[in-house]
């Protein structure tokens, strides 16, 4: 009994020896890659931003006064001229975006809104001589002064842009372009001959448009950041009227004062958004 069992054992080494051999010598089967999404960049998404703004403001002054000397044509030019400044500006902004992406291969669009503090400040200030009081002038000397000071400021930005883009992996390289609403506020004040002052102020909202371009990283399924630049205009404001202090006399003279502003402005800003990832997975690739 002793020596079946002995050559059972051994008749079964035989057998599985060789199987267990070639089992060991297969190749081992790699692990499974790890879910990717069918769609990098597809989705809702919202994030924050924060960045620097400069622009410029290009005033356009029509004062007249008149015809009591010195106010004469040549001086009512000449206030004009000094009262319609080209005016540098800026300051911090930041805020907020929402948008959605599609994709298809490597070609991402879709489209987002954000709304933004503009904290663009500019101001200028300068006295100059009424012409017709100058040595040879029609008045002539003693010369006389005015000043004038001109001072702008931005509120708030709105934009809506459609996106488009190209997509390599994680980096995303993307055109934008659309609607730009803006919140701006105006003052200036003519220091005429004693006891004239004109002063003129208004705040407006206007609507303009924006290009820009920008990069986006995605970090991980979720989390990306980026950075961006757009260019701003929006546009030229109507003219608005001044008043004088003390007003004119209608029997001695009259007065108009109107000034309008076109405000355009640079944004170089940094943000990270968060991606909501309506892409879903992809079969597992083995």
């Amino acid at each position: 009994m002793k020596r079946s069992l002995i050559g059972l054992v051994a008749i079964g080494a035989l057998i599985a020896g060789p199987a267990m051999a070639a089992d060991m010598n297969m190749p081992l089967k790699a692990p499974a890659a790890p879910l990717a999404p069918a769609c990098m960049w597809c989705g809702f998404y919202v994030g924050g931003n924060a960045g620097w703004a400069w622009g410029r403001d290009d005033i356009n002054t029509t004062n007249i006064i008149g015809p009591v000397p010195p106010f004469v044509a040549v001086d009512n030019a000449a206030v004009s001229s000094a009262a319609s400044p080209r005016i540098n500006g800026d300051g911090f902004t930041g805020g907020g975006q929402i948008g959605y992406n599609s994709q298809s291969g490597n070609i991402v669009w879709g489209a987002e809104a954000d709304f933004e503090y503009l904290g663009i400040k500019g101001s200028t200030s300068g006295t100059f001589p009424f012409p017709s009081t100058l040595p040879g002038g029609v008045v002539g000397p003693p010369t006389e002064f005015f000043g004038v000071a001109t001072h702008y400021s931005t509120d708030w930005l709105f934009t809506a842009r459609p996106r488009i883009g190209w997509a390599m992996n994680n980096w995303l390289l993307y055109a934008t372009g659309g609607l730009a609403v803006g919140r701006e506020h105006f003052s200036q004040t003519l220091t005429l001959l004693p006891p004239f002052v004109s002063t003129n102020t208004f705040a407006t909202t206007q609507v303009g448009w924006t290009v820009g371009a920008g990069v986006e990283y995605a970090l991980n399924q979720n989390w990306s950041v980026k950075a961006e630049y757009l260019y701003v205009d929006l546009g030229r404001t109507g003219a608005n009227a001044g008043t004088l202090t003390p007003a004119c006399t209608p029997a001695v003279c009259t007065y108009t004062n109107s000034s309008s502003a076109h405000l355009t402005a640079n944004i170089a800003r940094v943000g990270i958004n968060y991606h909501f990832n309506f892409g879903g997975p992809i079969a597992t690739r083995y």
